[in-house]
């Protein structure tokens, strides 16, 4: 075995060449500082006879010194060491270097033996942990054995079934717990469907309708990109001090520039929409109270789709976000529960317009993809374009996932992608002021 004491394999060199092993019980100080006077006559004597058998044979002799605990530990060398009498400093007796070798490598064979034995014993344990895991799974591969007959023989037990005016029929309870089954998963499914389209029949509704009449579609897309609604075309004729998005033959007002309307909307041709676009206040934003936040968001709902507070404004560097309903419960209040629910028809190309503060801007879509409801690098403002965003939940009637539609700001006129700070290209009309009707 190899000592756990480190002090017992710390050597002593003496100035003279010997080396010193000490003994267990010896202090590092005592051993440094104190050396034993027969020790060193001893080692005088040693000395004189090594260097004349040198003389004689031209070898070098080393003395080597251990003490008698050490001696003791080593009895295959066959030396002895007087006992040290208790209290007294402990006996050293001379070694040559060829006891000295066997003695280290006594040790080493002693150190050999005991990483054998020990990884003996580790290998003894291992085969005995698998002998254990085999004799488990053999456990367990009958308990389930026998699992599997008692419930094949309890479901492949006879049942008569008796019907009215017809025999009894024969069926076995495996085949009645199938139809049962069956029977159950037929029955949720039917009613949550049923639930599932009374609460959200306005959005499928209007998937339907527009599917269902796709000329007609077209042609109101078409209308809707050239004119603004009848609706708002009325109530703008009846302000004298407005202008107008449209002619009224015959009258002054024909002859003005056409303006945008009087509040913020969002306009897209493909789906037939001309929705306002509500702006939310700031001031929950600057508190950082993000319930009231979301408070005020769901309240703009009500009254159309929602420029997400904190993004930029259309015509800015950043990203112009909007969101808006794709389905909500028929009892909530508001008329745009489900604006955005065709938005899954955008693709990349198409176009839609945004009023904003009495300017048109015009965007064109570049990308359309999913993300995760908790996904908020979609609201990442970036500084080097002009960008917008759509959103809404999808599929329609849940929030599984969010619907993101990416757009690019172009020039309304040429169509061209506009960078940070260029303004797109309107030209008033020229008028000839003798054909004004004065």
């Amino acid at each position: 075995m190899i000592p756990l004491d480190p002090r017992q394999h710390r050597a002593q060199i003496l100035p003279d060449g010997s080396i010193v092993l000490p003994s267990e019980d010896m202090s590092e100080q005592a051993s440094s500082d104190q050396m034993d006077p027969s020790c060193q006559a001893c080692k005088e004597s040693t000395q004189q006879e090594h260097e004349e058998q040198s003389t004689a044979t031209g070898e070098e002799t080393v003395v080597w010194e251990v003490t008698s605990k050490q001696q003791e530990d080593s009895q295959a060398q066959e030396a002895t060491v007087d006992e040290a009498p208790h209290g007294s400093a402990p006996q050293r007796r001379c070694l040559r270097p060829k006891e000295a070798i066997a003695l280290l490598q006594s040790g080493k064979l002693a150190a050999y033996r005991t990483a054998m034995s020990a990884m003996e014993e580790s290998a003894r344990q291992y085969k005995m942990s698998a002998a254990d895991l085999v004799a488990a799974l053999r456990s367990a591969r009958s308990s389930c054995g026998r699992m599997h007959e008692a419930c094949w023989g309890f479901l492949s037990q006879p049942v008569w079934i008796i019907r009215k005016n017809a025999e009894p029929k024969r069926y076995s309870r495996g085949t009645l717990f199938v139809l049962d089954t069956v029977r159950f998963g037929c029955t949720f499914a039917a009613l949550f469907t049923a639930i599932f389209l009374t609460l959200n029949y306005q959005s499928f509704w209007e998937i339907v309708r527009s599917n269902a009449r796709p000329i007609q579609s077209i042609q109101s897309a078409q209308d809707l990109a050239s004119t603004v609604d009848e609706a708002l075309r009325d109530k703008l004729l009846k302000s004298p001090s407005l202008a107008v998005a449209g002619r009224a033959a015959g009258d002054l007002l024909s002859f003005l520039p056409e303006v945008g309307p009087p509040d913020n909307r969002v306009i897209i041709p493909k789906l037939n929409l001309n929705v306002p676009l509500v702006t939310p206040s700031y001031q929950n934003l600057l508190q950082e109270n993000w319930v009231g936040v979301e408070t005020d968001i769901q309240d703009a709902l009500q009254h159309g789709i929602v420029h997400y507070p904190g993004t930029a404004r259309p015509g800015q560097a950043g990203n112009f976000f909007v969101t808006g309903h794709s389905s909500y419960y028929p009892w909530a209040p508001g008329h745009y529960k489900n604006v955005f629910a065709r938005l899954h028809e955008l693709a990349v190309g198409d176009e839609y317009w945004v009023f904003f503060g009495g300017d048109r801007h015009r965007y064109r879509i570049v990308q359309k993809k999913e993300v995760k409801s908790s996904d908020v690098t979609v609201l990442d403002q970036p500084v080097d374009r002009r960008t917008a965003t759509l959103m809404t939940c999808t599929p329609v009637g849940t929030t599984l996932r969010r619907l993101i539609v990416t757009a690019e700001e172009i020039d309304p006129i040429t169509g061209e992608s506009l960078a940070v700070g260029e303004h797109g290209g309107h030209s008033p009309p020229k008028l000839n002021v003798e054909q004004l009707p004065i």
